[in-house]
């Protein structure tokens, strides 16, 4: 018996492809040229002194006694003030900061960044609630399609009693589903004549 042969196919070369329009972008790194001041050019020239000022850590003193007077005015008003004021509401003081316990911070890696993170047992509760809030929701969903499974033959049985009781025609099952598929049918028809 003679191998079998598998018959040659001759490939076409690819199609040439034109050459891209857009050249690929570049960036120009940046550069100055740097000041040079040559140390002969200020060789000659004097220095220039800075003035003197007066020390600014003691006032003088009459700007000191000036002040003195003005406190002493102040305080002498402020007393006069406490007796003849009525009492005030009491100041409501902002919440306080989570305690750095409370929190614990994360270096990202690769920067200098510092993310506050909560800790782990506040997470842990968070991502447990998530978890079970899913869960239920799922849980609730499947049991409440099943249940319409269960109750649609029962109350479809009990809509077809009334509506003997009342004296209107009741299509059988088998009655039903024909005129369904009769108006499925004529949808279909519709749908075509208007594509």
């Amino acid at each position: 018996m003679e191998p079998f042969l598998i018959p040659s196919i001759n490939i076409p070369p690819p199609p040439p492809l034109p050459a891209p329009v857009l050249e690929l972008p570049r960036a120009e790194i940046p550069s100055y040229t740097p000041l040079v001041i040559p140390p002969a050019a200020t060789a000659g020239t004097p220095l220039v002194p800075l003035p003197q000022t007066a020390s600014l850590d003691e006032p003088a003193p009459e700007i000191q006694q000036d002040l003195r007077q003005l406190v002493k005015e102040a305080l002498a008003r402020s007393q006069a003030e406490a007796s003849t004021r009525r009492a005030s509401k009491p100041v409501v003081e902002l919440p306080e900061a989570l305690p750095a316990a409370e929190v614990t911070q994360v270096v990202i890696p690769g920067t200098q960044l510092r993310v506050p993170v909560p800790k782990a047992e506040i997470l842990s509760a968070a991502a447990t609630t998530s978890v079970i809030s899913v869960g239920a929701t799922l849980a609730a969903t499947s049991m409440f399609k099943r249940l319409v499974q269960i109750f649609k033959p029962t109350f479809k049985a009990l809509v077809a009693k009334v509506q003997k009781l009342r004296g209107k025609p009741v299509k059988t099952w088998a009655r039903q589903r024909l005129s369904e598929r009769h108006q499925r049918r004529a949808a279909q028809r519709v749908n075509r004549r208007g594509s």
